[in-house]
């Protein structure tokens, strides 16, 4: 068991240490009279930036359900567990309507409308990711 929890904290240790090397080398940016391919080249940056975000909060849902998994062992308590998963499907409910939203309002221009879904993801994903690292 020992054994165990050394190995599981040293990866999750590692795999926070890389990631906010990774976020500082991939910086989107779109100059103000950017042509076709420079915009699907921020779009391309964006789904990079999308992908990484997304293993930063994996690796955090993975320590909460882990940190909850030994409550419910100490407590007897097995809603818990239940209670998060619930948390972590209506936050992905929330961010798709959401980033939708964002998407429609700009339905007409679709290169727009992606890159406003994209920032919306990342905005989102960001946040929950904050309230994960908050401790429990």
């Amino acid at each position: 068991m020992t054994k165990n929890k050394y190995l599981f904290n040293s990866l999750w240790l590692l795999l926070l240490s890389i990631s906010p090397l990774s976020f500082a080398a991939d910086e989107c940016n779109l100059p103000a009279k950017a042509n076709l391919e420079t915009t699907k080249r921020y779009i391309q940056c964006l789904d990079t930036v999308i992908v990484k975000a997304k293993q930063v909060q994996n690796t955090w849902i993975m320590k909460r359900q882990y940190e909850l998994s030994k409550i419910e062992e100490e407590t007897g308590n097995t809603q818990v567990s239940l209670l998060f998963n619930r948390s972590i499907t209506d936050h992905e409910t929330y961010t798709d309507s959401s980033c939708q939203l964002r998407y429609m309002l700009q339905s007409p221009n679709a290169t727009q409308a992606a890159i406003n879904y994209k920032l919306c993801e990342i905005t989102l994903i960001n946040q929950f990711t904050n309230v994960l690292k908050a401790a429990l």
